[in-house]
């Protein structure tokens, strides 16, 4: 799958590279959904992000986060916590 220019990802597809560059390693695919939602199963309300897109389902997060890996802005570390793909770069 190719990769579109950052401009043309949807708001919450953004929002989801910023988090996991800013929080690299720290989220699982599955995770950062319940996080973003706002799940009530989510343990740790701390981050700002939590609930910012409570609009959507966690599915419609996961297929978005699930989308920005097929296309190479994300990958899954050894532990399958999210990281960016310049973070993978600079490991190898």
């Amino acid at each position: 799958m190719t990769q579109p220019p950052i401009n043309q990802l949807t708001p919450l597809q953004q929002a989801i590279l910023n988090i996991v560059r800013k929080y690299p390693g720290q989220f699982s695919r599955s995770g950062l959904a319940k996080m973003l939602a706002g799940a009530k199963s989510w343990q740790n309300t701390d981050f700002p992000e939590y609930g910012r897109f409570a609009s959507h389902t966690r599915k419609a997060v996961t297929t978005d986060i699930e989308i920005l890996v097929q296309q190479g802005y994300l990958a899954l570390n050894g532990r399958n916590q999210l990281i960016p793909i310049s973070s993978l770069k600079k490991e190898l």
